[in-house]
């Protein structure tokens, strides 16, 4: 362990936190363990705040004396809201302690394995994943969870093997010897009751919990058990050497770690795959616990695990900016009446209008771009937070039915997801690097455009998205209620920027006001110029209208006999032979193409 700010930060209290207990240990100088011991379970998915407060508390009511420092790895921390929980409880636990490094539990078992130096982590448990550190950033690959992955798992091993029973089954007409361990195991009289079993309301542990008389039988040299188990490192292995490559270390070293590890027959399966795709690497069982990587990760370290530092910060100070102002307009607003109240409103948003009339040449250069990137075949992506990222799926969410464009042509990346779209989530504007993967998985390229949406014109999320879409090749643009941004210095330069000056808010920094009334309407028209330069307008005409209730079926049915002087019921069985679609319904009727063809 590199004790190179560890000397002066004892002692070092280390805590590994995972779906069914809590490791702790209490480190002095040198490494010297002075208490340790298990808690509850504290998966940060499953706990939340007040679950994860109360084991800390119970924790800090087993420690001998306060700890200086803190490193904690734990399940459940998918990104840097969990993560900023988890540190926010542990410092008011401790509110006195001189460091915090919080990161998930992979991260305490990179610390178990290496420190703080490169190597890779190949975990096979009832889970499995698998994990890197190269050059100080972190990798992984697998972990999806047992519905999605876990190759290599004893989940997995359990599928297999129930899988390759029931096959044989299937073929031979009897079950293999193989069946009799399954079924010593979940005490069921038959397959067909095993069967019954698994699709009950039984969790991930308890198909897991087939593993160990699965390995078993494979040391018995059980033909079926060896296939499965075999089959089931292989992937495992694949996986690892699929992420060492991805990362490009020629000659890796691995620790491994977890349940099935333990078992020979398993862990020999493994060490032969992963040798077939590189010979001579260096693989040991690692024997360090979680709760010992967990201090580790305070060693050396400057930043905090699991979180990549946002290189821009800070984009731009909250108190400068204009959409923070009190308005002078809007003083003493709880003294005054209903009338009053409306009357104020109405007449402010006339700053709407004329923050878009100031910005219009700056919005004509942006629907430009995003039309351009449109007619070659690529995508519209609306990147944003909050109020200005639920305008971006408002929109995004209305080119189907309005223009009949697919769905996958217009598309919103929210911060914090589709859950955000009803419920505030906490801190998920401020993850950069959350919308720099959102840009990266998408495949966002050269043909594409991206459209990020913040009032403040500084929000992480939307500027990590843009810095990779920028590094990607796709266009990008910038829309802003801040209307002096400019780009920091290595900061994001977007190919427009559309600076919206519609003053502060009547509510001061209440920017779901005027900021996103203008917000939606140069969405608008940026969608809508790019829809009618593809075709999708005829004259002022929504063409494509997709018929998909009642309003929207008398409205094609009206297009269709303003476009080919018909009566209504000639226009509806037009329509109806058409599938709905007016154009074609228009051509049919007129014996020839009126309407351009839409792109």
């Amino acid at each position: 362990m590199k004790q190179s700010n560890a000397k002066e930060l004892v002692p070092l209290l280390g805590i590994e936190g995972g779906g069914t207990k809590t490791s702790w240990i209490l480190l002095g100088q040198g490494g010297r363990r002075l208490a340790g011991g298990t808690v509850g379970g504290s998966n940060l998915m499953l706990v939340g705040r007040e679950g994860l407060r109360k084991v800390v508390t119970e924790i800090a009511g087993k420690v001998p004396m306060s700890p200086q420092a803190i490193g904690a790895g734990f399940a459940g921390a998918r990104g840097k809201k969990e993560m900023d929980m988890a540190r926010g409880v542990l410092r008011q636990v401790w509110p006195r302690v001189t460091k915090v490094v919080v990161g998930q539990d992979t991260d305490s078992a990179l610390g178990a394995a290496w420190g703080v130096e490169d190597g890779f982590l190949v975990i096979a448990g009832t889970g499995s994943n698998v994990v890197g550190r190269v050059k100080g950033r972190k990798y992984s690959a697998g972990g999806h969870g047992h519905i999605l992955g876990d190759a290599g798992s004893g989940y997995d091993l359990a599928q297999r093997a129930i899988r390759a029973v029931l096959r044989e089954r299937d073929r031979e007409g009897k079950a293999p010897a193989l069946a009799a361990t399954l079924m010593a195991h979940s005490g069921a009289g038959d397959l067909d009751h095993l069967v019954r079993e698994v699709y009950r309301a039984h969790g991930k542990e308890w198909l897991a919990g087939f593993a160990p008389g699965i390995l078993r039988a494979a040391e018995r040299r059980d033909p079926l058990a060896c296939r499965v188990v075999r089959a089931s490192a292989l992937e495992l292995a694949e996986m690892a050497g699929e992420l060492a490559k991805r990362v490009g270390v020629r000659r890796p070293r691995w620790a491994l770690t977890g349940g099935l590890f333990q078992n020979g027959f398993y862990r020999q399966s493994f060490v032969r795959a992963l040798r077939g795709i590189f010979s001579g690497t260096e693989i040991s069982v690692l024997k360090i616990p979680g709760e010992v990587g967990a201090a580790r990760m305070v060693a050396g370290s400057s930043l905090r695990v699991g979180e990549k530092i946002d290189a821009e910060r800070p984009l731009v100070s909250v108190e400068t900016l204009p959409t923070e102002r009190t308005n002078p307009r809007s003083r003493g607003l709880h003294n005054k009446s209903v009338h009053q109240l409306v009357r104020l409103f109405v007449e402010e948003e006339a700053f709407t209008v004329r923050g878009l009339r100031k910005a219009s040449g700056e919005i004509q250069k942006a629907a430009e771009i995003v039309s351009r990137a449109l007619q070659r075949g690529g995508r519209l992506f609306y990147v944003g937070a909050g109020t200005s990222g639920r305008l971006g799926v408002l929109d995004a969410s209305e080119m189907p039915p309005t223009f009949h464009a697919p769905p996958e042509q217009v598309q919103a990346i929210l911060a914090g997801g589709p859950e955000a779209i009803f419920r505030a989530q906490e801190g998920a504007e401020d993850d950069a690097e959350a919308g720099r993967r959102s840009v990266c998985e998408r495949r966002v390229g050269k043909r594409d455009v991206l459209v990020g949406l913040t009032a403040s014109g500084r929000t992480p999320f939307v500027h990590g998205a843009l810095r990779e879409g920028c590094r990607l090749g796709a266009a990008t643009v910038l829309v802003t209620a801040h209307p002096n941004w400019s780009p920091v210095k290595g900061g994001v330069r977007p190919q427009a920027v559309v600076r919206l000056d519609v003053g502060p808010e009547l509510i001061a920094g209440s920017t779901r006001l005027k900021a996103g009334t203008v917000t939606k309407m140069v969405c608008n028209i940026l969608s809508s110029v790019a829809m009618i330069r593809l075709g999708r307008v005829f004259d002022n005409l929504m063409v494509n209208v997709v018929p998909s209730n009642e309003k929207l079926h008398a409205r094609a049915i009206q297009l269709v006999r303003a476009l080919t002087q018909t009566g209504v019921e000639e226009a509806r069985k037009a329509l109806h032979l058409s599938g709905g679609k007016v154009t074609v319904a228009v051509e049919r009727l007129n014996k020839v193409s009126r309407l351009p063809r839409k792109r």
